[in-house]
């Protein structure tokens, strides 16, 4: 991940005060992660905001899942 990309997701994950938060610093959220932001979000949900099928969200798949209204902030 180039710095521009870290920067751009570590402002994303801190930015509001009820999104999920990067616990373990790797730079992407786990299922478990924002489950503990979005509780409601099941293991479905989150196969369809994780576009890439890495098994984590990255700043750009949180954002389009953000602005496809599937999380609020």
């Amino acid at each position: 991940m180039n710095k521009l990309t870290t920067v751009t997701a570590a402002l994303l994950l801190m930015g509001a005060p009820a999104f999920a938060q990067d616990a373990d610093g790797d730079g992407n959220v786990s299922l478990e992660e924002l489950q503990a932001a979005y509780p409601e979000v099941t293991a479905d949900a989150f196969a369809s905001m994780d576009t890439d099928a890495d098994g984590v969200l990255s700043a750009d798949e949180l954002q389009a899942a953000i602005d496809a209204g599937m999380l609020e902030t």
